[in-house]
């Protein structure tokens, strides 16, 4: 069930470690491909918004960082399939998050109608996901597949329970993109209420001040270009954006998984 949590602070100072020492730490190679959260983010939410016991669903789970932090935090994971090239990635990271001790139990569902939902006791607590996208992606495609994400898990939300997307900032043809707006609008379109808006540090601070990490050619990538191919800053944050689903359920009923 929802539980009263004190609103976090706006800025979070997770940016101590490089994304790649926490992952190499945490999870297996091949999650540093996928820049939708870092391990220190997605267990700050985490913590943040659900207790141990309570149930964290990633509709599109990637590599399945959000499931494995989930586990080791405690808590149940709930996934829905993964594309093809993050399986393998997905199952050896919940193994190494079930071998660090105590977890709570994952179950990877094949689809939003498998029987086995209706087998999961209560509703989820937090559904967790990350934005992915590369230069080349279409925004409007990105975005039809996050509302479709959210629009399948929603159902399965306690009345008052939270869904939080992360992204990360998105140049297109040297242009950055209002993504946090549209994801809003999608929110909104599922009939989501917006509840807080973070920024998650991926760089350290230093003094009073972020220092973004260099990365090597990193200014020559189109992302990190403006319209007139100077460079720009590299991203050293992750916007965290929360919802909660109303108090009545949308479809005025509780949410139960695999109920009709």
């Amino acid at each position: 069930m929802p539980k009263a949590f004190l609103r976090p602070a706006s800025v979070w100072d997770t940016g101590h470690t490089t994304p790649a020492r926490q992952i190499a730490d945490r999870h297996v190679g091949a999650t540093r491909a996928d820049t939708a959260l870092t391990p220190d983010v997605a267990r700050r939410i985490i913590t943040t918004y659900t207790a141990p016991g309570d149930t964290v669903c990633d509709p599109n789970p990637g590599p399945g960082l959000v499931l494995a932090e989930a586990l080791r935090a405690g808590r149940d994971a709930l996934g829905l399939p993964a594309e093809p090239r993050w399986e393998s990635a997905l199952e050896a990271n919940l193994d190494l998050a079930r071998l660090a001790g105590p977890v709570g139990t994952a179950t990877l569902l094949d689809s939003v109608d498998d029987p086995r939902a209706a087998e999961l006791p209560g509703a989820v607590d937090l559904v967790l996901t990350g934005l992915r996208h590369t230069p080349a992606s279409d925004p409007s495609r990105v975005l039809v597949g996050l509302y479709e994400d959210l629009d399948a898990a929603a159902d399965w939300v306690w009345p008052g329970g939270h869904i939080v997307i992360t992204c990360r900032p998105w140049r297109r043809h040297g242009r950055l993109l209002d993504l946090p707006d549209k994801v809003g609008d999608a929110a909104d379109a599922i009939g989501l209420v917006p509840a807080d808006h973070c920024i998650a540090l991926t760089a350290p601070i230093r003094g009073n001040r972020v220092r973004p990490r260099v990365v090597s050619r990193a200014g020559h990538l189109p992302e990190n270009t403006d319209i007139h191919g100077r460079t720009t800053a590299i991203s050293a944050h992750l916007d965290v954006l929360v919802f909660r689903l109303p108090n009545t359920a949308r479809h005025e009923e509780t949410p139960q998984r695999g109920v009709a």
